[in-house]
């Protein structure tokens, strides 16, 4: 399967082609379109030609994977990552279980709404037009917005120069006379950028509706955090579905128990929801605008993993300081959270908002604080564009707290146990709690908020 982006010619086209004995089978046309068919005689030497011709017009290879089949060249079908989840998890009540499907929808929904990318409810795997969508090629993608995001500020720089007349030295690398290296005109990286969003867009199909349209493309910090959303919703679900798919296999071969054990329960306490919906109404800080403050609590589910009690127990027994806090993050993060905890983030994929303390989990004791993390948050794009949130209240063993004077990547200094990073001295505006061994951690409720 090759593919072609061409924002100067504006195409979007594959071409599939297939050798079968003598005959060649070819298959193309635009992305998201069944295409044209076309048969040949020829054998492998026609089909060779018919890539090298392709390929010599700007073609590459489609960056996808094959759907499994059987022998008769059936497609295997695999278990839906959501029926998965489904099962994994114990539930006291029906309204438990419809939020595990809520979650899952609002992710598929986030992956499929801007771009050609499908998800197919019979096997729960994403697919293009093209074929089903591979991990690398997602971590291909992020790092090409990573090179896009970095480009781009450089092109604005330029291009604002340009329109003064001003000269930019500073900053400039030094050629070995001693003189600066002049930066690339900004017709020179415009083109770059160009090249960097068909080589994006070749791996993430996007619903384009102009590709030489630079307001179509990744010329703007939104459009490139648009495209980071969905990136680290697939790369979360990729991921969950190869997690839940092994461990499902893994104790089903040994004792058909279940993979993890994880209990979700709506809470109706009364007293129980007084006291949650409290906290987090105590806890706004009206500097965090109307947006956060004006939030209210419509649901409360109580959790227990229970991979996460005994570690907890003994960690609360050797250093103590728990503390209920607020852990915000992003809906394609809430089944794998709910699976297996929080992991450390060099255990964990995507992006990672909120890494100035270092390579932590990261709790705040001020709920619009946390919000900012969820769906349409500050940090997390799309301002607004989330009405329903989820947000966890955690019970987290802090120890002894060290209050850093900065940011820093480095461990807390002997004899502590986390960092506690505060207005006036740690150079931040809100209270920051981290703590870096998941035995700090046990959840204790997850909120549904309406914003």
């Amino acid at each position: 399967m090759l593919i072609q982006v061409s924002t100067s010619n504006n195409n979007n086209k594959f071409y599939h082609v297939e050798c079968e004995g003598f005959q060649v089978s070819v298959r193309y046309g635009r992305v998201g379109t069944q295409g044209k068919t076309l048969s040949y005689f020829g054998g492998m030497p026609k089909y060779e030609q018919l890539l090298k011709a392709k390929r010599s017009k700007g073609y590459k290879n489609a960056q996808i994977e094959v759907l499994p089949t059987t022998d008769a060249g059936d497609e295997i079908l695999l278990d839906n990552v959501i029926d998965l989840a489904l099962k994994e998890i114990t539930y006291k009540d029906n309204k438990a279980k419809q939020l595990v499907n809520t979650i899952s929808e609002m992710n598929v929904h986030k992956i499929t709404s801007t771009t050609s990318i499908k998800f197919d409810a019979t096997d729960g795997m994403f697919k293009t037009p093209l074929g089903l969508i591979k991990r690398a090629s997602v971590v291909s993608a992020m790092d090409i917005l990573v090179d896009i995001e970095n480009l781009l500020t450089k092109y604005n720089e330029q291009k604002e120069l340009k329109k003064t007349g001003a000269k930019k030295t500073a900053g400039r690398k030094r050629k070995a006379d001693g003189t600066s290296k002049s930066l690339p005109s900004v017709t020179t990286m415009r083109s770059q950028l160009m090249t960097m969003n068909e080589d994006y867009f070749m791996i993430i199909p996007s619903k384009i509706k102009n590709a030489t349209a630079m307001e179509n493309l990744l010329f703007s910090q939104e459009a490139i955090d648009s495209q980071r959303v969905i990136c680290n919703a697939l790369l979360e679900t990729l991921d969950l579905i190869d997690d839940l798919r092994n461990k499902s296999k893994k104790k089903s071969a040994e004792d058909g128990s279940k993979a993890f054990n994880v209990e979700i329960e709506t809470v109706k306490d009364k007293k129980i929801l007084k006291e949650v919906t409290e906290l987090f109404d105590a806890t706004k800080n009206n500097l965090h605008g109307n947006y956060q403050n004006s939030s209210r609590v419509t649901n409360v589910y109580r959790l227990q993993l229970d991979s996460q009690l005994e570690p907890f127990k003994d960690c609360e027994a050797r250093i103590g300081g728990v503390q209920r806090l607020w852990h915000g993050t992003r809906t394609e993060n809430l089944l794998s959270i709910m699976s297996k905890g929080l992991l450390m983030p060099n255990q964990s994929p995507g992006r990672h908002c909120g890494s100035m303390f270092g390579p932590g989990l990261y709790f705040a004791n001020q709920s619009t604080k946390s919000l900012n993390y969820c769906d349409g948050g500050y940090w997390t794009g799309n301002w607004g564009a989330y009405n329903k949130v989820y947000m966890f209240l955690a019970s987290v063993a802090v120890g002894k707290h060290f209050t850093p004077t900065g940011s820093t990547y480095n461990l807390p200094p002997k004899g502590y146990d986390s960092y506690w990073a505060k207005p006036g001295t740690s150079g931040i505006l809100n209270d920051e709690i981290i703590v870096f061994k998941g035995d700090q951690v046990r959840f204790e409720y997850l909120l549904e908020i309406e914003r």
